[in-house]
């Protein structure tokens, strides 16, 4: 089982690329998503994991879908 206070960077790097993808600002995508331009930071530094609803949010705010995939580490897996 993952440690409670364990901090997902590979959450904030995809947020960070969706965001650059978008041509958006921090503070754009705030504005869009009703979510703090500081949470974003927050959560793009890998400070925090964000809740599931404030994905949601992020991902309305770029015109995205929010999608979760729980693919194998090892690709050769079925």
């Amino acid at each position: 089982m993952a440690d409670k206070d364990y901090v997902y960077p590979e959450v904030g790097d995809a947020l960070r690329k969706a965001r650059e993808d978008a041509g958006m600002s921090q503070d754009q995508l705030a504005e869009r998503s009703g979510i703090s331009r500081i949470t974003i930071s927050r959560i793009e530094q890998a400070h925090i994991n964000p809740s599931f609803r404030s994905l949601e949010a992020l991902a309305q705010g770029m015109g995205r879908k929010l999608t979760i995939s729980f693919d194998a580490e090892d690709k050769s897996v079925k």
